[in-house]
């Protein structure tokens, strides 16, 4: 039975309190109508239980902004919301994704992530493509969905907030991978859960990779900051680590001059392949009667077994982003090397499962 606001509720009894559920919680689609966003539908969803997400359908169903009790979770960069019709993803020599970076999640992938690579396109067999180019985290980030449904589910006395899409990564004579995500929140409730699909509805054999930049702002991001998590041992510093002396684990406030840092960190996984990851502020005191502020991400690790951390405490972008993702540091080439690659045949699919709580 859902906890809204404090108070237990059945269907019946809810339907008493008020004429519309709408009133309380529910996801509802939206339009944006103005701006670098004119045209990006979203779909609101609210758990009454203080949690509100904002789902982005025409990019990619990705999570834009989310918020407990009014508070924002999530980073914003001064891209906005771009519609996808604004994105040029092979300007600026692959750096293009760049100008439409922001929001709290956002799916790197389907064929490539990380930073920009060229490979042999041999394995798609068309003699006038002799390469295929990758920007900067891939294609599919800022793709339109096909949206197949959403709306609100009661079974065994619970109720569920629910989102439907597909989005298509496809080309003639290349990749045709096609993303099926379900985002689903429980009424009451203060986390979202994300399930995707990547699947080969081409008949080439294709490679795969797949990371979720989950990005965070202030006031999660703050002085007083830390993340928790399972370490084992840091294994990877994409940048400079002596460009500062802010180590991963303990944040700072916004730095003039900060030279982003990306680590890779090794992770301890729980019996059921499932590793949880902490940011959070506990000096926050912006909600009454309580203290401190943060998101937990939990993730399949079998699925997904690398960690990355992006740490962006430069005044203006101030920002912590926390990456599962499908293969290690190191180039396209040496992810073939140690057969990191994923190639997915025809009909080919692989799972993914993400909690943002």
């Amino acid at each position: 039975m859902p906890e809204i606001y404090g108070q237990s509720f059945d269907r019946h009894a809810l339907a008493r309190h008020t004429g519309d559920s709408a009133q309380l919680f529910g996801v509802e689609l939206l339009t944006y109508s103005d701006g670098a966003e004119r045209g990006v539908r979203s779909l609101r969803m609210r758990t009454g239980g203080g949690l509100e997400a904002e789902i982005l359908v025409d990019r990619a169903m990705d999570v834009g902004a989310m918020s407990l009790f009014g508070v924002p979770m999530g980073w914003r960069s001064g891209n906005g919301f771009r519609h996808p019709w604004l994105h040029e993803h092979d300007a600026e020599g692959g750096l293009g994704w760049l100008r439409s970076f922001s929001g709290l999640m956002n799916t790197c992938g389907l064929d490539h992530i990380m930073g920009m690579a060229e490979e042999t396109a041999e394995h798609f067999n068309y003699p006038y493509r002799a390469k295929v180019s990758h920007g900067i985290h891939g294609r599919v980030a800022f793709t339109p969905a096909r949206l197949e449904g959403y709306g609100q589910r009661w079974e065994d006395g619970r109720c569920t907030l629910w989102a439907h899409g597909r989005v298509r990564q496809v080309t003639m004579f290349g990749e045709n991978l096609e993303l099926e995500r379900r985002i689903e929140a429980e009424v009451g409730g203060r986390s979202l859960r994300i399930h995707d699909r990547v699947t080969n509805l081409g008949f080439r054999k294709t490679p795969h990779a797949l990371l979720y930049h989950v990005n965070f702002g202030w006031p999660v991001v703050a002085a007083e900051s830390r993340l928790t998590m399972p370490l084992e041992r840091t294994v990877f510093h994409a940048h400079d680590p002596h460009a500062t002396a802010i180590g991963p684990i303990e944040q700072a406030p916004p730095q003039a001059g900060f030279r982003e840092q990306v680590y890779e960190h090794a992770l301890k996984r729980r019996p059921d392949g499932q590793v949880s990851v902490m940011l959070a502020n506990p000096a926050f005191a912006g909600l009454p009667g309580t203290s401190g502020i943060g998101c937990q991400l939990t993730y399949d690790a079998k699925a997904m077994p690398a960690f990355y951390q992006w740490q962006n405490l430069h005044e203006g972008d101030y920002v912590i982003g926390l990456e599962p993702a499908t293969c290690h540091a190191g180039s396209r080439e040496d992810w073939k090397k140690r057969d990191e690659m994923i190639w997915l045949e025809h009909g080919e699919a692989r799972d993914y499962r993400l909690e943002l709580e």
